[in-house]
């Protein structure tokens, strides 16, 4: 898999005025090849009112960081009404996704932290008809759509993104999911992870989140936990997934000191970086 960080790791970082460069370039020191740029994380990246993503600005962190997968990460409520691809947030999403893509593929990654799964009982069909037209923007410029699972029901949520993949035919390889076990744990139907990675398909995966939740709180550095990771690691490799695997562990002063902790003990469970 490809090691990757999401940059809410760096927000405490952020906050003391570090540029989010001097982080990127840390990361890449470090062999981080992957990264996603998280709204709210920014810096001077994103406007401080609304957290709107600078498009152009963007573009030159690109052009400098030439050898990162960068994705762009949104909270946007596509399970919702408000979902619709004429939202500007949205069309500036696909603007800096395209902008930031590089010599890769351009990636927008959204998650719906405001719909409940009762907005979405009896309303999938609908839901994934409105996926499939905001994965469409994407799909054209060549890149990837993906949505992370947040708190819905995932029996409801898989059924939103089987039908949207279905109804996008030959283009559904556009359409991705961001996998993260932990929000499992949140979601209203309480599935085992285990079980999940053993079902999931590499071909319509875009990234995992690696992280742990413990006694209530999410940790500091990757661990024992809540989620079995060396059943984790174990089903994706079952799986041959190969695609990037960032590091979303809580923020901290001691990041850096957290983040190779968490390497370690990743590399102790099996897992092998390309």
């Amino acid at each position: 898999m490809i090691p990757g960080i999401v940059s809410n790791c760096w927000q405490r970082q952020l906050e003391w005025g570090t540029a989010l460069e001097d982080l990127l370039s840390q990361a890449l020191d470090r062999g981080f090849r992957a990264v996603e740029l998280r709204q709210t994380c920014l810096g001077s990246f994103e406007e401080p009112e609304g957290f709107v993503p600078k498009v152009s600005a963007l573009g030159r962190l690109a052009d400098r960081f030439r050898s990162i997968r960068f994705d762009l990460a949104l909270a946007f409520p596509f399970l919702g009404p408000g979902g619709v691809v004429e939202d500007s947030l949205f069309q500036i999403g696909v603007d800096a996704a395209r902008a930031l893509s590089g010599r890769f593929h351009p990636h927008l990654r959204l998650v719906d932290l405001a719909t409940t799964g009762e907005l979405l009982q009896g309303n999938e069909l609908r839901v994934a008809h409105q996926v499939v037209r905001l994965a469409e923007p994407m799909a054209d410029a060549g890149g990837w759509l993906s949505l992370e699972h947040s708190r819905q029901p995932w029996t409801r949520f898989t059924r939103v993104m089987s039908e949207a993949r279905r109804l996008l035919g030959s283009r559904s390889g556009h359409l991705r999911l961001c996998y993260d076990p932990v929000n499992l744990l949140f979601a209203a139907d309480r599935p085992d992870p285990s079980q999940v990675v053993r079902g999931l398909d590499a071909s319509s995966l875009s990234m995992v989140h690696l992280k742990q939740f413990q006694a209530g709180e999410l940790q500091p550095s990757l661990g024992d936990g809540e989620i079995d990771w060396k059943a984790q690691i174990s089903g994706l490799g079952r799986h041959g997934y190969n695609g990037p695997a960032l590091f979303e562990i809580r923020p901290d002063d001691q990041i850096w000191r957290n983040l190779v902790r968490s390497q370690v003990y990743l590399e102790s469970l099996g897992f092998q970086s390309r």
